[in-house]
């Protein structure tokens, strides 16, 4: 017991503040959002359910029943389904509805439980964040189907609080001031994007909390010097990124150019090198050893990944229309340039309605066009700010080049790796770009790194006022998302 206390005693306040407001913001999220509402929660929750019922990943291309017999129910007998982006739905949530729902899974058999079997379109995921979840599903001894949802949601909080604390050792790293430190894990804890997705059953949200930690780790690395022990962790990151989703494979060119940061920054002698590499070429094989056996485990057909590394022929890539596409995803078209493919989206749809600000829901609860129109005004004037600053300031942002180039390349992989895999499939004749602002939660830290960026860069005064109301008016998107999401679901 005193070890615990001393333990607790040793998080600084600011920090146990800030993961209090997420759990909170987490917990409020998951009340707030009706069950089976989020993105594609129904199927995440299918192959959770699946996968604690009989050890087997559900099939994404072959099978009989999508949904086991509770799911199903709950979807088509008792209305979830036709709440998705239907805005004047509302979910059956009276007293006789829940009682009639509990008396009917009364009479299912244990079998019926395990009947999800596919085809389910995310059966192509990887298996880690749905055996994390089943943890939590086979823990719920008694529950009905809507406690567990209760309780995975509750798991899925646990990864926004990780986010949150490895932001704040991040910016420990980064930054020398407590203000902007604050600041940073601030703007993660009140990102509306972030607690949404920690209120449902969604993938992205594990995917983010791995990376945050490999930023984390990948950043302390460079400065206090590279092992082959660190070198194992960021591998080890690196191969539990892989086995959340497939945009985790995007972090494998993130690892080598830390890797090399760290060592030119420390410039090891030859036996530390080796065993560096060893450490990490190691962890990097015994990781696709596990890859090939969850992939053989796949029962049912269809191969892992997908979407992200399986976009039909190769022959389609053209790097030209490729840069010209990500050109028009943020910038005005130029003449001789041809029309983008795919959806008329760009960064204002991705980036601000999507991410900074958010939508929720089924993708049909958003704010009123003036908040994206100012948050996108907010985001802009922070990048100039962050831009001039860097400039003015070369000398202090010099003497954290290591950081700088591990936290910016690791976010352009991300970013890059959408793009690629948004253009692959648009090439290859889909109509699905891809590309959701959901996919940026692993920038997250970033984010809050930029705003710190622009605090740190102030006068001590003038940084305090604008953090707060940075952190004032992240707060009031936060409860504003909420509001409108109680409004939607259950006004």
């Amino acid at each position: 017991m005193s070890r615990v206390r001393a333990t607790l005693t040793r998080v600084p306040l600011p920090l146990a503040l800030m993961l209090g407001v997420a759990a909170v913001l987490s917990l409020s999220w998951g009340l707030a959002t009706a069950p089976l509402q989020g993105p594609d929660e129904s199927d995440h929750i299918a192959y959770v359910e699946h996968l604690a019922q009989t050890g087997k990943i559900p099939s994404a291309t072959t099978g009989n029943a999508s949904f086991a017999a509770d799911e199903n129910a709950a979807l088509y007998g008792y209305g979830y389904l036709k709440l998705q982006q239907n805005r004047l739905a509302r979910p059956p949530w009276t007293v006789f509805a829940e009682r009639q729902f509990n008396r009917y899974e009364d009479t299912l058999p244990s079998s019926a439980l395990a009947a999800g079997v596919g085809p389910i379109s995310v059966g192509k995921n990887p298996p880690l964040y749905y055996a994390y979840e089943a943890v939590g599903w086979k823990l719920t001894i008694g529950g009905g189907f809507f406690d567990r949802i209760f309780v995975l949601r509750l798991l899925s909080g646990l990864c926004l609080l990780a986010i949150v604390a490895f932001t704040w050792l991040l910016a420990g790293e980064m930054l020398t001031r407590r203000l902007p430190q604050v600041v940073a894990t601030g703007v993660v804890a009140l990102l509306p994007m972030a607690g949404f997705m920690s209120g449902i059953v969604n993938t992205d949200i594990l995917l983010a909390a791995i990376w945050a930690a490999f930023l984390w780790l990948a950043v302390r690395t460079a400065r206090v010097g590279l092992t082959w022990q660190r070198a194992a962790l960021l591998s080890l990151l690196t191969v539990l990124s892989v086995l959340t989703h497939g945009r985790g494979l995007a972090l494998i060119p993130a690892l080598a150019i830390a890797l090399v940061v760290a060592w030119v920054r420390h410039r090891q002698p030859l036996r530390g090198t080796i065993a560096s590499a060893a450490g990490a070429a190691g962890t990097m094989v015994a990781g696709f050893i596990v890859y090939k056996v969850v992939t053989s485990a796949a029962g049912g057909g269809g191969a892992l990944y997908g979407g992200e590394v399986n976009l039909g022929s190769r022959s389609a890539f053209n790097v030209r229309q490729l840069l010209s596409s990500i050109w028009q995803f943020y910038l005005p078209k130029l003449d001789g340039l041809a029309p983008r493919l795919g959806p008329p989206i760009g960064y204002r749809q991705i980036y601000v309605q999507q991410y900074f600000a958010g939508v929720f829901g089924s993708f049909e609860v958003y704010f009123p066009y003036w908040v994206y129109d100012t948050v996108q005004v907010i985001v802009g004037l922070s990048l100039l700010a962050l831009y001039t600053l860097g400039i003015v300031r070369w000398r202090s942002v010099l003497a954290r080049w290591p950081g700088i180039v591990i936290v910016g390349a690791t976010t352009g992989c991300l970013i890059l790796f959408l793009h690629v895999a948004s253009y692959r499939a648009l090439v290859n004749g889909s109509d699905n770009p891809l590309i959701v602002g959901r996919y940026l939660l692993p920038m997250t830290p970033v984010v809050g790194l930029a705003a710190a960026g622009v605090i740190a860069g102030l006068p001590r005064r003038a940084g305090v006022v604008l953090g707060s109301l940075l952190l004032i008016g992240m707060l009031a998107l936060s409860l504003g998302g909420l509001g409108l999401s109680l409004e939607r679901f259950y006004a």
